[in-house]
């Protein structure tokens, strides 16, 4: 049997700082807890707003990094929720071109 890890296309890595997520209405969702290639993993404000995101449902966030405030704008659908961790994947992401 595998593990989640082996399994992924891209790995996890923990995120030590709290970049806070918003939405397109400006509602904080929470924190990003986790990021790696295709997604983040994100520990909702509360129970409540984690309820609040549906699997399956596509949204714009917000993420403000702390301390130099940079922010970045993504495209994702929800697509799994345990407790107040949701786990969020990343769409319509355009590679970087070659300078």
């Amino acid at each position: 049997m595998t593990s989640d890890q082996e399994r992924r296309k891209f790995p996890r890595l923990d995120i030590l700082e709290e970049a806070r997520v918003f939405d397109d209405n400006g509602r904080e969702l929470g924190i990003v807890s986790k990021v790696g290639g295709g997604g983040i993993a994100v520990q909702a404000s509360s129970l409540a707003m984690a309820q609040s995101l549906e699997p399956g449902s596509r949204l714009r966030i917000t993420i403000t990094e702390p301390g130099s405030r940079a922010t970045n704008v993504l495209d994702v659908i929800v697509r799994q929720r345990q407790g107040s961790n949701v786990g969020m994947e990343f769409v319509d992401l355009v590679p970087d071109k070659p300078r």
